[in-house]
């Protein structure tokens, strides 16, 4: 059943907070989902030929030499001014899980986040003018599927009026910017965090296949939040409103990800003068909405409240609330996000350039950031943008790849830094901990990205790497 022929029921709890259903089995009162696809294989993100499932619409069997399926599936949420956003909730599943984990048929990180009782769960948000499938295609292919491939649990959100949110007519959405940091981004994570947690309740195939965990948290909310564009200025601003119970994230990767516009390029400085003339601010209002499909400029339109939002973010120094003169600034200074991997390019000046990236990042806090500059990748040659970071099929190898790399290097330092605490608790020797550590990474086949050694062992060939070591040890 397609989305025009569907006749979808509503449910409203005391928050106002529903979901629409399609074609759905009736799981929770305030959350229903509704699957459409046969899924996707984890050997179709890296190009292959994958064969899809010819059987009944919604099946998730398909044939794989990986036994690995990514099901994907629906999920919407409403919004108190009745428009429905959407999010796309990707997940590996092992075809016979636990005689496929036993067997040793998952490789690397793959097998180990898909055989956790609570695997990594990943929440991303697009930038300006897009949609959530920036982050994946229905082929399999995109950062989301990569993330999924590797075992971890992916939400994707569309914001409304764009993707397959819902309630807007083909206008513009209504909610303004500060609708989005205050509430929207709130109940997007909210109805992740419900819905797993009405899977975990609800599947048994979960614990079929459970042998061990490494995850350091048993919170089912999503805890690595992704954003590209102004999609992680508007998740940041989110994070320094939020209340600490709400602030689930332990990491953040951001691809292009900046604020003020100040970069002293001349084609950049032009663009944002012309961006913020009177001119082209009567043209939106004109239109009632910026016409980014028109100017072909993006996949959505964004309205008026947007632009004038986004004109006055990219232009002062100031970081404040349109509505309620919310310093974020401030408040993010006192509450710096988590450790952040930030990604920006040197071919493009405009919306990703390097400087622009680093003077977000101070705005940010003091908080543990890396950022990557992505020149000319040695191995593609390729020489990415800010769209190109996410779409060019090379991707895969030259960002993707360190994106995930960076997440293992973090849950290592928190597994050696949490060992450690634990020594100097129970009055153990440091050593032994770390120790310990390099024989559970061993034990885990985790294929490191890296070496380390402590700063104290002056025979080390690896000891003129005192950032790495320094940050390992907390």
């Amino acid at each position: 059943m397609s989305q025009n022929e569907s006749s979808p029921s509503q449910t409203v709890d005391d928050h106002q907070q529903y979901s629409l259903m399609l074609d759905t089995v009736l799981l929770d009162p305030v959350l229903d989902t509704f699957s459409e696809d046969d899924g996707f294989t984890a050997s179709e993100i890296n190009g292959e030929e994958v064969f899809e499932h010819s059987g009944d619409k919604g099946s998730a069997d398909v044939s794989v030499e990986d036994n690995l399926i990514i099901k994907a599936e629906s999920i919407w949420v409403s919004m108190p001014n009745g428009e429905q956003l959407h999010m796309r909730h990707l997940k590996a599943m092992p075809v016979e899980s636990s005689v496929a984990a036993d067997a040793g048929l998952f490789g690397g990180e793959a097998k180990n986040l898909i055989a956790s009782e609570s695997p990594k769960r990943v929440f991303m948000l697009h930038g300006e003018v897009e949609c959530g499938r920036i982050f994946y295609h229905e082929s399999g292919k995109g950062l989301a599927y990569h993330f999924a491939q590797q075992g971890y649990e992916v939400f994707v959100a569309d914001l409304g009026g764009r993707g397959r949110s819902l309630g807007c007519d083909n206008e513009p959405s209504s909610l303004t910017v500060h609708d989005i940091v205050t509430d929207a981004i709130p109940r997007l994570l909210r109805a992740a965090t419900q819905h797993c947690s009405l899977s975990e309740e609800s599947s048994d195939s979960i614990h079929a296949y459970s042998r061990h965990s490494h995850s350091t948290s048993s919170s089912i909310a999503p805890t690595i939040w992704v954003a590209h564009g102004f999609g992680g200025v508007l998740l940041s601003a989110a994070w320094a409103r939020m209340s600490d119970a709400e602030r689930t994230a332990t990491q953040m990767i951001f691809f292009s990800a900046r604020r003020k516009l100040q970069t002293k390029n001349r084609i950049a400085n032009t663009m944002v003068k012309a961006f913020c003339h009177p001119l082209t601010a009567k043209l939106v209002n004109w239109h009632n909405a910026f016409p980014a499909e028109q100017l072909r400029l993006g996949s959505a339109n964004e309205n008026t409240d947007w632009f004038s939002v986004y004109t006055d973010w990219i232009s002062n120094d100031s970081w404040c609330d349109a509505e309620d003169g919310f310093d974020y600034q401030a408040a993010l200074k006192a509450n710096p996000i988590p450790p952040t991997l930030h990604f920006a390019t040197t071919a493009d000046k405009i919306y990703s350039g390097s400087a622009d990236v680093r003077a977000f990042i101070d705005e940010l806090g003091c908080h543990d950031a890396r950022i990557i500059v992505a020149n000319a990748i040695a191995n593609s040659k390729r020489k990415y943008d800010h769209l190109s970071l996410l779409l060019d099929p090379a991707a895969v190898n030259d960002i993707f790849k360190d994106a995930t790399d960076w997440l293992l290097e973090q849950f290592v330092a928190s597994s050696i830094k949490t060992l450690m605490t634990e020594a100097a608790d129970n009055e153990s020797s440091p050593v032994d901990a770390v120790i310990e550590s390099e024989q559970a990474v061993k034990d885990n086949n985790f294929d490191l990205p890296f070496e380390y050694s402590s700063l104290d062992d002056e025979s080390s060939p690896h000891k003129r790497d005192h950032t790495l070591a320094l940050s390992l040890a907390g």
